[in-house]
């Protein structure tokens, strides 16, 4: 039997609040956990960008620049993908039964 823990969330003035179920808090986190985890690399590609090094060595600036931008793009569909998910479980915590 599976069960589902629930939250109940009482407001001061007894407005209508919602139920969230640790499920949904622990998707959430889950998905922020995920975006927290690009950290290092987005420091990574600033520290990238920010040194000028001189003089400039051609050859490996290419290198780099080509590593860097499949990091970027990486992060970017990463990102684009938590963020639609992100919206999507927003969305259905807003239609959550009130109580």
């Amino acid at each position: 039997m599976n069960t589902v823990k629930s939250l109940t969330i009482a407001t001061k003035n007894n407005h209508a609040s919602k139920i969230i179920t640790q499920q949904d808090i622990q998707s959430l986190s889950n998905m922020l956990e995920q975006l927290d985890s690009w950290n290092l690399v987005l420091n990574l590609l600033k520290q990238f960008f920010n040194n000028n090094p001189h003089p400039l060595d051609e050859k490996q600036v290419i290198r780099e620049y080509y590593v860097c931008s499949k990091l970027f793009t990486n992060f970017h569909n990463d990102f684009y993908r938590l963020s639609k998910k992100i919206n999507k479980q927003m969305e259905e915590l807003q239609q959550k039964e009130q109580i």
